[in-house]
């Protein structure tokens, strides 16, 4: 394989995990929800968690520094109603 299809292969990869934290996030953002069984149980507020992983979807640095924050926030506070 030539340096050029790998890298083609990694750009192709990196899309493809962006595309469905992109996804993930709108959905969780929309819903309320998140998916899975286990993943619904360990998330406490799933809407902070969707635009924590719009964040980190963005590309940059500091922005998805940030969106790690705000995911680690989402896994810790409880949603007030």
């Amino acid at each position: 394989m030539a340096f050029g299809e790998l890298l083609t292969l990694a750009m192709l990869g990196m899309a493809l995990a962006g595309l469905t934290g992109a996804v993930l996030g709108i959905y969780a953002l929309t819903c309320n929800r998140v998916p899975g069984r286990w993943f619904a149980r360990m998330v406490r507020n799933p809407r902070l968690w969707g635009i924590g992983v719009l964040f980190m979807t963005a590309g940059f640095a500091y922005v998805s520094v940030l969106g790690l924050g705000i995911m680690v926030t989402a896994h810790t506070v409880r949603l007030t109603r």
